[in-house]
């Protein structure tokens, strides 16, 4: 790529930046500061701009002509005059995770990253309008969210119309090869949406977590609602941003594409930790917490295991009502150890209990209704305690309350 010496005017930088939907609610006032800073660009047909895995430091807007974003031969779009791409640069210094080339000869606006920091640091406004776009991201992106949701439940019903098919199988075997088929498409079609969340929304949300972050850091400078208004936004950006690694787990998890870490973990210690992390829950529902812990340990991944009895724990206080005793027991039976969660909420219906640890199933009971979540910790729960070659299942009774029980191996030392 070629300096190109004054082929914009600073009047044609203004507008192009006006059109860049990035800046689209930034004011003419700092969009003259940030045009100052850009760099004309001259890219020759079939040169690469960006190559997938370097380090990413800017932002660049189309003038003239087109390029591609792929991944070798697999492109995965085009765009031309007007469009921008690798905006989420001026953030952070992720590598780039595909390549762009010049499809004909190009004509760019570059803003590196050093120039924007500085440019934000003297104007606060420019944090703000980039933040307004980011907004309306997000809108699209829980729109995206939902269609993928529905997705699920999509797959999931095919999925129970194949296994009955499979107890008819000899009567109907041109019928199950033909739904056998259907289930692979539609198991193509749902790891292509994965592919699309990570493309999508992961990038966006990370990049929108580290702008809020620089918000916050200057949060002295912004009135009272601003700043209240950045932490929702905080908050609202984690909660999607752990639905998606969530998800992502999941999909990990089921196509066995890991390799998972097991060492000698402390279970009475983990389970101490996590209590500790709810003690204000607890206080604030005057809640009675008995922990009876033996002292054992077992070979499992430290990560999921707090994952899960941060799930069961925090549903059993969700679950209960002001004054209810939750028990917490881990013990031996059989050369397994053995933990259980037990509360005095609301109970599950038996009809119910099947099938509480599948994917978007929510909670319900006739005395108390489901509070909003994802319908995935119970679902993360079940894949993580399988991965670790554990069983978890429930009992309940409506208006008696749930006992959750996880069983593991316990670890034995080796002798010698």
């Amino acid at each position: 790529m070629k300096k190109i010496s004054d082929i914009l005017q600073p009047e044609k930088k203004l507008e192009t930046l006006k059109n860049t939907s990035i800046f689209s609610e930034t004011c003419d006032e700092v969009l003259q500061s940030i045009a100052e800073s850009l760099t004309d660009l001259s890219v020759k047909k079939e040169k690469t701009i960006i190559r997938k895995g370097e380090i990413g430091n800017a932002m660049y807007i189309i003038v003239k002509g087109k390029v591609r974003v792929h991944d070798g031969n697999h492109v995965l779009s085009k765009l031309g005059a007007g469009d921008v791409f690798g905006e989420y640069s001026l953030i952070d210094e992720e590598t780039r995770s595909a390549s762009i080339t010049a499809e004909e000869p190009t004509q760019l606006l570059k803003l590196d990253q050093k120039d924007f920091y500085e440019l934000t640091s003297k104007n606060l406004e420019i944090i703000e309008g980039v933040l307004k776009v980011l907004l309306k991201r997000m809108r699209h992106m829980n729109i995206l969210e939902e269609k993928l949701a529905k997705s699920y439940l999509k797959i999931q019903k095919q999925k129970e119309e194949i296994e009955k098919q499979h107890l008819n199988i000899k009567e109907q075997k041109k019928l199950l090869e033909e739904q056998n088929f259907d289930l692979i498409n539609l198991n193509e079609e749902k790891n292509h949406l994965i592919s699309v969340v990570v493309h999508g929304l992961r990038n966006p949300l990370t990049s929108s977590l580290c702008m809020v972050d620089l918000l916050k850091a200057e949060e002295q400078k912004l009135c009272n609602t601003h700043s209240e208004y950045a932490t929702i936004i905080q908050r609202s950006l984690q909660r999607m941003n752990d639905m998606i690694n969530q998800i992502l787990d999941v999909n990990k998890i089921e196509s066995k594409k890991f390799r998972l870490k097991l060492e000698k973990i402390n279970l009475t210690k983990l389970i101490k930790q996590v209590h500790k992390n709810f003690e204000h829950s607890i206080f604030q529902k005057n809640l009675i917490i008995t922990l009876n812990l033996d002292n054992l340990h077992a070979k499992l991944n430290e990560v999921y295991v707090l994952q899960i009895l941060d799930n069961l724990i925090s549903n059993a206080i969700k679950y209960s009502d002001n004054d209810k005793t939750i028990d917490i027991k881990l013990y031996e039976v059989n050369n397994k150890v053995r933990i259980e969660i037990k509360d005095e909420g609301p109970g599950i219906a038996k009809e119910e209990l099947n099938n509480i640890f599948d994917k978007y199933q929510r909670q319900t009971t006739t005395s108390k209704p489901c509070e909003q979540s994802s319908g995935l910790g119970l679902s993360i729960v079940k894949k993580y305690v399988t991965a670790m070659n554990g069983k978890v299942w429930c009992e309940s009774k409506i208006n008696k309350g749930s006992t959750f029980i996880v069983e593991f191996n316990k670890f034995i030392e080796n002798p010698g």
